[in-house]
């Protein structure tokens, strides 16, 4: 029996990560995606010292060496989201509605914030709005499917305690402490791992720095505005994280692990072939974002988790089995 179950696991996480595939395929030709994603004739480089560009789908219509990255990125992503999916203490909409949220947020709305900062002059006009929709459909048509695929759309017979939620002046802190760890991770790997490959400084037209701190001060006195920027995306990774925390069912190294690996699985986007970007630079942009992701994820897994109990502020409540289903794993 044991074997059986994970045979039937195994095809349903599979089938998860090939529709995943679809759903992306299906974005990528409603949104338009290959009328914009060009580069432009000209790209004037940039002069800021410390930049990081966060993954990105590949922009144009299938190139050589496009299928096994291809395949990477979607193992990965739908690999993850299926983790997330079956150990979750909700089901039907409720949990697609969280998987929808953090996955547009991650891989999208966040990466497109950052893409508008630093690609603006690179890219042809329509791009960035182009992924978005493409990002938009992909994601409301794979989160509903892939709970329904891993038969968590129904509830079982099964108790579950809610976690606590934390105590304001607790949330507060814990808060402002993830925000600062963003900012400071994002320039830390931006500047040991993106900024020491000479080709990165080249793309964006920048210069070496003696130290992080002169990189630093370099940031703060020619493009000060990273720092609010990072600070913004920093606040939006917490809003869209959280639903996974309080959804995940297990300990808090548990939901730290799982976090890590659900940051860090969009990066994988960064090897497909990206005409905006020689592959050298795309390279090292994704050894600095999936660095970040699993610190930054597992941060704010370990933070965010609460503990179930049945003190003041959980609930304790039993569904009932639906009739013809049975319990989700």
């Amino acid at each position: 029996m044991k074997v059986n179950a994970l045979v039937s696991t195994g095809l349903k996480v599979l089938a998860v990560c090939l529709l995943f595939a679809f759903c992306q395929m299906i974005g990528f030709a409603v949104s338009g995606m290959g009328r914009t994603a060009q580069p432009l004739g000209s790209q004037p480089g940039s002069s800021l010292p410390v930049q990081s560009t966060q993954a990105q789908p590949a922009p144009a219509a299938a190139p050589q060496g496009f299928l096994v990255p291809f395949l990477i990125y979607c193992l990965c992503s739908g690999g993850v989201v299926s983790l997330l999916i079956r150990r979750s203490r909700w089901h039907g909409w409720k949990v697609a509605a969280a998987i929808f949220v953090a996955v547009y947020g991650i891989s999208c709305v966040a990466n497109a914030i950052e893409a508008a900062a630093f690609l603006s002059s690179k890219v042809q006009p329509g791009m960035i709005r182009s992924w978005v929709v493409a990002g938009f459909v992909a994601t409301a048509l794979f989160s509903p499917l892939a709970v329904l695929v891993l038969g968590r759309w129904k509830s079982g017979a099964e108790t579950v305690v809610a976690p606590a939620w934390p105590a304001p002046s607790s949330a507060i802190w814990r808060a402002i402490v993830l925000v600062v760890a963003f900012v400071f991770f994002y320039l830390f790997f931006g500047y040991y791992v993106a900024w020491q490959n000479p080709a990165v400084r080249q793309y964006y037209g920048g210069t070496p720095f003696a130290s992080f701190f002169a990189a630093l001060q370099s940031n703060w006195v020619h493009a000060r505005w990273i720092y609010p920027l990072a600070t913004f995306r920093g606040v939006l990774y917490i809003l869209v994280l959280f639903p996974l925390v309080r959804m995940f069912r297990g300990t808090r190294w548990q939901v730290s692990a799982a976090l890590a690996l659900f940051v860090a699985a969009w990066t994988t986007g960064l090897l497909l072939p990206n005409p905006l970007m020689p592959p050298s630079v795309a390279h090292t942009h994704f050894v600095e974002t999936f660095l970040f992701s699993l610190v930054f994820g597992g941060l704010t897994g370990g933070l965010l988790a609460m503990p179930p109990s049945r003190s003041a502020g959980t609930r304790t409540f039993t569904r009932k089995a639906m009739p013809g289903t049975s319990r989700a794993a």
